[in-house]
């Protein structure tokens, strides 16, 4: 299923992440800003802050880099689509899937990002070692500076964030932004990260996924 053809489902409400500063918007040149993200509650928890702080304001060019391989999408993902598991799919074709889905979650957290005025953001999908793919993309694109988090809390075993940040701030071209959270701030994200999981089995159901052989 192609993802402009998800308009009909149901979104994330306009309250899944705050508004911004209503001084950000003052910024003449946008920049970009790359944010390491999860999925998990403390990703989302950690964007959150970030516009409470004004490090991302709307006028921003906001890249998401996910990075992914083939244990992070079984893991995150078996339990939501069975045939992905041991005994499934082949793994070319449930690697196919399994990159739609990717790709439609992140769309799913740009979306809810649109409706809070940020209008220029996208994802970017990418595979390898945390630590290294990061530097790497730093290094082509050039950002303002990359945001990270402090420890991860995500179904995702191997995250960008946690001690891989200690490593970004070392190696990094770019200054990069370590987002502190406390415990409270990422429980506050529970309830969100409900309507998210409810919206996600949404657009999953959506998808013709073949069945265990």
């Amino acid at each position: 299923m192609e993802l402009d053809t998800l308009s009909e489902l149901a979104r994330l409400p306009t309250t899944f992440f705050p508004s911004p500063s209503p001084s950000s918007s003052s910024v003449e040149k946008p920049r970009i800003i790359a944010v390491a993200y999860d999925y998990s509650n403390y990703g989302d928890a950690m964007i959150a802050k970030s516009i409470h702080s004004d490090i991302l304001r709307p006028t921003d060019d906001i890249r998401l880099v996910y990075i992914i391989n083939q244990a992070d999408y079984r893991n995150l993902f078996v339990s939501m689509v069975p045939s992905l598991g041991a005994g499934g799919v082949c793994n070319d074709l449930a690697d196919t899937y399994l990159r739609n889905v990717v790709d439609t979650f992140m769309w799913e957290i740009i979306t809810a990002l649109n409706k809070r005025g940020f209008h220029n953001v996208s994802s970017e999908v990418l595979r390898g070692d945390p630590k290294e793919v990061i530097i790497d993309y730093c290094q082509a694109v050039k950002p303002t500076y990359l945001v990270t988090g402090t420890r991860g809390f995500g179904t995702v075993k191997r995250t960008v964030l946690g001690s891989v940040s200690n490593y970004l701030v070392r190696h990094c071209p770019c200054p990069v932004l370590v987002v502190k959270l406390s415990q409270e701030e990422i429980e506050a994200r529970k309830e969100m990260n409900n309507k998210k999981k409810n919206t996600f089995t949404e657009v999953l159901a959506k998808f013709d996924y073949p069945q265990p052989i």
